[in-house]
């Protein structure tokens, strides 16, 4: 789990963070000849606040993410890099935390988020499993997680 996202970044910013982040290790490792587990992350999602988009037509993240690595020496070396990370982005002075969360693994994490009704406008705030997983190299498609449901009735304009 990452923790103090940035309110701005979106799940693009997000994924490219881990797509760069993935890349680097896995070439580092091959010019320096390590063998070891790759670097690569099968599912991610970062939770938006919904509620202030249908009222004041800003969209922003909670400050949060979830991120499924696909070993524990891949998570362990996203640690190592990011874990209190100062962002660079402007006005922002939040650290970053890199936690364990409650849920754990690809199929866990799925199961958590496959039947929740998420009240947005567009498949980019869902969860997404990453398949292939991504190493930073080769393309995955994204698999949407969850249900769209569009603006909640409470909160439409009159």
């Amino acid at each position: 789990m990452i923790k103090n996202i940035p309110n701005q970044f979106g799940r693009s910013d997000l994924l490219s963070m881990l797509k760069d982040h993935c890349l680097d290790e896995n070439l580092n490792a091959v010019l320096r000849s390590e063998p070891k587990e790759k670097s690569e992350f099968d599912f991610l999602y970062l939770p938006m606040d919904f509620k202030k988009f249908w009222e004041k037509e800003r969209i922003s993240n909670l400050g949060y993410a979830f991120v499924n690595f696909t070993s524990s020496s891949a998570a362990l070396r996203f640690y190592k890099q990011y874990h209190k990370f100062e962002w660079p982005v402007p006005k922002n002075k939040k650290i970053c935390e890199v936690t364990c969360a409650k849920t754990q693994g690809k199929e866990a994490l799925t199961k958590k988020f496959k039947n929740k009704i998420f009240w947005c406008h567009s498949n980019e705030y869902l969860p997404v499993i990453l398949a292939p997983p991504c190493d930073g190299v080769k393309n995955s498609g994204l698999v949407m997680v969850g249900k769209l449901a569009g603006q909640p009735k409470i909160l439409k304009k009159k």
